[in-house]
């Protein structure tokens, strides 16, 4: 392998061992804060396998595909430097994010809520209560019409 390509691929690895530490704390930072239930197994699964992917085509067209052990070490030594210098700038920055959302998410989860709350209401709750509430207009209509005539008696 020549010294350029060499130094291509440390160079490559070193930033994606960067991105990938960004993008992963990004995730674990969002997971944290939305709570989804099947999307956090999935998330922690296929990010790295859809990362490592997209590495590796990135590699084939560097230097072939080839990963020695200094490149996953080059790799990790990325990781190891977003998480000691990097990681504590952009957590703020993901709080921001989060922030912004925040709203929109209580809103979309208050949304869900009743929804939800109609969807679960039983046919037969639903038909006793329109029942009840004609039956009180019934009522309200017949007193309504029984008031005046007593007035004029």
């Amino acid at each position: 392998m020549l010294l350029a390509t060499q130094v291509q691929s440390i160079l490559y690895h070193f930033l994606l061992g960067w991105i990938f530490a960004f993008g992963f704390s990004m995730l674990v930072s969002f997971k944290k804060a939305f709570r989804f239930g099947f999307l956090k197994a999935a998330m922690e699964f296929l990010y790295p396998i859809i990362f490592s992917a997209g590495m590796f085509y990135g590699l084939f067209y560097i230097n072939g595909g080839i990963t020695n052990l200094y490149l996953i070490l080059v790799f990790l030594l990325g990781i190891m430097i977003y998480y000691r210098f990097y990681l504590a700038v952009f957590l703020q920055f993901f709080t921001g994010i989060k922030k912004l959302f925040r709203p929109f998410c209580r809103k979309l989860l208050l949304v869900k809520s009743k929804i939800l709350g109609i969807i679960r209401l039983p046919a037969k709750a639903f038909i006793k209560r329109r029942r009840k509430n004609a039956r009180k207009k019934r009522n309200k209509q017949t007193k309504k019409e029984e008031t005046p005539n007593s007035d004029i008696l």
